[in-house]
């Protein structure tokens, strides 16, 4: 079970944000209580080791970005190939018999408009799971017709209708799959970690200099959580700010009808 998929990325960040502001302003009052001689001393090593976490924090950032992002693109390709996948067996549906044609043609309809609200169902697990049973009952429903026009007759295109049918229902567990596939949540809590570490230094930093600096240790604190929560609402494919898009699926529908 993800605990953090189920909280939205805008409480996540903000919550993140309050942390940080708060790791920042102990390790502060904790810095002010150290010697100011023995920093002195120690202030080269101890900047080798700031700027060592930031560039850590740094890395890890662009390498979530980069997971996130890449499961993005993933999404957004298997909605195009599913969208084609369906669209080639519809107009494939022209090959069968007269007699069964109108009726798979108005089955296929039906059935992108469940495939396009399988993509809008966020993460209801009863919708889900309503949308799910639908759509493996529209593929047993095609797959029966298909299959006894094949077996009552084999001709090349009712083999070719079946083929692209195959390809329909295998798209629909791979786009399953895809949206399924999130960054580990481990990298998350990682991140985290990392991030209110490398805050609790600089505001040790500042603290034993005896200099605030609000505006810098302010802007980091923003821009890490402003940089994470993309990196949420990137993996979410659902909800959030950043979707992918369903286009696709609805010229499909268009075209359809």
């Amino acid at each position: 079970m993800e605990i953090l998929y189920q909280i939205d990325a805008w409480k996540i960040a903000i919550t993140l944000l309050i942390f940080l502001f708060i790791v920042i302003e102990l390790s502060y009052r904790l810095g002010t209580r150290s010697d100011p001689l023995a920093y002195e001393k120690s202030s080269s090593v101890f900047s080798t080791l700031m700027g060592a976490a930031l560039a850590l924090l740094g890395l890890l950032l662009a390498f979530s970005f980069a997971m996130a992002s890449a499961r993005y693109d993933l999404r957004k390709g298997v909605i195009l190939k599913e969208a084609n996948a369906i669209g080639t067996s519809y107009l494939r549906s022209d090959l069968l018999d007269p007699a069964v044609k109108d009726l798979v043609k108005a089955k296929l309809k039906e059935y992108a408009k469940v495939r396009l609200a399988a993509h809008q169902t966020g993460i209801d697990a009863k919708k889900q799971q309503d949308i799910s049973q639908l759509t493996s009952k529209l593929q047993d429903d095609i797959w029966t017709i298909a299959s006894s026009e094949l077996r009552r007759e084999r001709q090349i295109h009712n083999s070719l209708f079946v083929q692209a049918l195959n390809d329909t229902i295998d798209v629909s567990a791979e786009q399953n799959d895809a949206r399924e596939n999130h960054v580990p949540e481990s990298v998350f809590w990682l991140l985290f970690i990392s991030a209110l570490l490398t805050a609790a230094l600089s505001g040790y930093a500042c603290g034993a200099i005896g200099n605030r600096n609000l505006m810098a240790t302010s802007v980091f604190a923003l821009l890490v959580a402003l940089v994470i929560f993309s990196i949420i609402d990137l993996d979410r494919p659902q909800r959030g700010l950043i979707t992918v898009n369903q286009h696709p699926i609805q010229i499909l529908l268009s075209s359809m009808h």
